[in-house]
């Protein structure tokens, strides 16, 4: 599945390299009509590429070297903007101090000028021959079609096939059937959501909860429909009237599609009323007009099964033609979704969401033990077996359908212990078997490529790894994942919250860790969701852990260094991420030139390796928890730099020099007094400074504070007795 965030990567790219390439328009000498032909081409190459992810012809093995070349060259593309962008931040630097002959001594602008314009002449026929290729491919004819065919989207099921068999969820489908028929509410459409990440068996839950006897007697119908990811409203309207046996095109209009609704229902009503009627006549135990009184108040139950829709004018739209089509008749809704945001811009009230929470161990033995069709007690040797492979499916519905399925059909122990003991098998049975392709829709589902990149990012992490969502916004935020809006204007740690919370709200993300306030500090990812996020980023991320060093493919873009063996051989210089607990200085830069977040922490590490004054790309830094004796005076050259973490650094005696040319720098993080820089006022992106030690020296008096505008969240500030009189403590606001 790896090729599914190969579109998402690079429309990511693309999108923030059309944004710097814009901006450098105006600021680019000598080269500003190559820029912009640069600019043209990479527009129309990526409208091409969003249509062939859109119709999912990504996965296409013809398409794949065309890829690979895009991804190339769409990386280089990056990094050229870097390099302008960074050469405009050291200019910036030098104004700032008037050392602008300075600079002109150590670097030549034109001959700079010349190389970039070179290489963007250079990048402009090679996008140029991606165009043409794109042609032959079909990409451009797909692209030019006015009526696009209609690509099919994969539908949620019930796996369990007996829904009087359902385990673990009886008390659950009870609260549901409640909220459904609770007659004390009076709502004209009431909405009931189920929400649950994908597997829990949210489906199977709701298919319970129509064949309950409360619900069958409640509902004069009970209509299906499995909403499709884009939430149209004809189709889900089209889907409502083929559950009455009428075959309609989508070609009818809306407004026949609810005219035919209406006569459906009513004539429903009827049918039903009839019925009731002949059957309490017969019995003679209710007077007429009582009986008809109790008729007008029966409802009909729509449910929409999995449900992705956070746009609210597309839900009030179909909210209007529910009203309107039941004038006569009530409606209920039962929606099932992995996202909150979706049951709420539905207008679920919060004692109507019901959360699926993960199964005990127990329930998921008696799903496996209902799919294996055991119908005698098992030996006790099995017994044993078969709990510890329960203990495996961590709580998930689908997983234990799916291995209780292939248990079915090999029933020899060591087969049981083949699954109990191997990793390898188990994850091949996620893969033949549905799980994955299960919870691949939900990462196929995500709205935008940056959302779905910034979920496959997280496989850099090992599973059941404690994620710190600050640090994780951060992480996304140095990959360039989070591009500024300018309509309204949002900030990147903005853009990454949401991201965040949608992650968490999709059922991406679980185990929150909340603070006193009820906001989300960490959380983590279940194992079976790890397991896709590797799957997709497989080609782009490694984890080499234990005393594997291995050489790696040379496309790995992120690496996670746990090994005790160091480095790998492998020359990687296309590596974007690199989190090491072990010495890399012995390796040579052009192994890190293109890093944009490095992270040392927790290293055994005393010293910095001298390369990493010359990463201009570099934009987050953590070098907390290690032995490191000094923060060098070349980590001030940086300028790309937004972040920088050390933390519990106990061997560094002096702060950094000269951190106010880091111009970039938004979050910083120190846990040590005499580590605090001096004249940290000069930070003025500073949005995260955790820690202020006031001092009569200059540069650590209070008034520091006062450039700091942008602050968020907590700060601590120390030896405010050194505050020596008002006007000094007005200079903090």
């Amino acid at each position: 599945m790896a090729e599914l965030i190969v579109g998402p990567l690079m429309d990511v790219t693309i999108s923030k390299v059309i944004s710097v390439a814009n901006e450098q328009l105006n600021l680019a000498v000598g080269f500003r009509q190559e820029l912009k032909r640069f600019h043209e081409a990479l527009k129309m190459i990526q409208g091409v590429l969003q249509y062939a992810e859109q119709k999912g012809m990504i996965g296409r093995p013809d398409l794949k070297p065309w890829l690979e070349g895009l991804r190339s060259k769409a990386e280089e593309a990056d990094d050229v903007m870097d390099e302008i962008a960074y050469e405009n931040l050291r200019y910036k630097v030098a104004q700032m101090w008037e050392k602008v002959s300075y600079f002109f001594t150590l670097s030549n602008p034109i001959a700079f000028r010349l190389k970039i314009a070179n290489r963007i002449k250079n990048l402009n026929l090679e996008l140029s021959d991606l165009n043409k290729r794109a042609r032959g491919l079909g990409l451009q004819d797909v692209l030019a079609s006015k009526h696009p065919e209609h690509i099919e989207t994969q539908q949620t099921v019930s796996l369990i096939g007996d829904p009087s068999n359902i385990v673990g969820r009886e008390n659950k489908v009870l609260e549901v059937v409640q909220s459904l028929i609770d007659s004390s509410n009076d709502q004209p459409l009431l909405v009931v959501s189920i929400v649950g990440m994908g597997g829990i068996g949210k489906t199977t839950v709701a298919k319970q909860v129509c064949n309950n006897e409360q619900i069958q007697s409640h509902f004069f119908k009970i209509i299906w429909v499995c909403v499709l990811e884009n939430f149209n409203l004809k189709q889900i309207l089209v889907g409502m009237l083929q559950t009455f046996g009428e075959n309609v095109s989508l070609d009818v209009s809306q407004e026949i599609v609810v005219q035919k609704l209406q006569e459906k229902l009513r004539e429903e009503k009827l049918r039903e009323e009839k019925s009731r009627e002949e059957k309490l006549r017969e019995e003679k135990l209710r007077e007429k007009n009582l009986r008809e009184e109790k008729l007008r108040e029966k409802n009909y139950l729509l449910i929409l099964d999995d449900v992705w829709n956070e746009d609210w004018q597309k839900w009030e739209s179909l909210r209007s033609c529910l009203l309107g089509i039941g004038k006569n008749v009530g409606c209920r809704v039962l929606v099932t979704t992995q996202s909150e945001n979706v049951a709420s811009t539905m207008g679920t009230l919060s004692e109507h969401m019901h959360h699926l929470e993960k199964l005990i161990d127990e329930d998921c033995w008696s799903i496996i033990k209902q799919r294996v069709s055991v119908s005698s007690s098992l030996p006790s040797q099995w017994e044993e077996i078969g709990w510890d492979i329960a203990r495996k499916c961590q709580g998930v519905a689908l997983v234990a359908n799916v291995i209780g399925g292939f248990l079915c059909n090999n029933r020899t122990k060591d087969v049981w212990l083949s699954i109990k003991n191997n990793s390898e098998e188990w994850g091949s049975i996620q893969e033949a078997r549905g799980v994955m392709r299960v919870l691949q829709l939900s990462f196929n589902r995500l709205p935008t490529p940056a959302l779905k990149q910034c979920f496959a990012f997280c496989s850099i992490f090992p599973k059941d790894f404690v994620m710190e969502k600050e640090m994780l916004i951060q992480l996304w935020m140095g990959e360039g994942y989070l591009q500024p809006s300018s309509k309204p204007y949002k900030e990147m740690e903005d853009i990454g919250g949401k991201y965040f919370n949608d992650l968490f709200s999709y059922s991406l993300f679980q185990d929150a860790v909340k603070d006193s306030y009820g906001s989300i500090i960490s959380c983590k990812m279940h194992d079976f969701i790890h397991d896709l996020a590797q799957s997709v980023s497989e080609s782009q991320t490694l984890i080499l852990e234990g005393s594997s060093s291995s050489d790696i493919a040379a496309d790995i873009r992120h690496l996670n260094l746990i090994s005790k063996e160091g480095m790998p051989k492998t020359k990687i210089g296309e590596l974007r991420t690199l989190f090491s607990r072990v010495d890399v200085s012995q390796n040579k830069l052009e192994n890190f030139i293109k890093v944009r977040v490095l992270s040392f922490c927790g290293a055994d590490i005393d010293e910095l390796p001298a390369f990493l004054g010359k990463m201009k790309h570099l934009r987050f830094l953590d070098v907390s928890e290690t032995k490191i004796k000094e923060l060098p005076k070349f980590i001030t050259k940086l300028y790309h730099l937004q972040t920088f973490r050390f933390m519990n650094c106990g061997e560094i005696k002096r702060p950094l020099k000269g951190i106010w040319d880091l111009v970039n720098l938004r979050h910083i993080y120190f846990n040590d007094e005499k580590l605090m820089p001096v004249g940290i006022g000069g930070l003025t992106c500073l949005k995260t400074l955790q820690l202020f030690v006031v001092g009569q020296q200059k540069g650590h008096q209070i008034e520091e504070l006062g450039c700091l505008s942008q602050l968020r969240g907590k700060l601590e500030i120390c030896n405010l007795d050194m505050v020596r009189h008002k006007k000094e403590a007005m200079g903090a606001r």
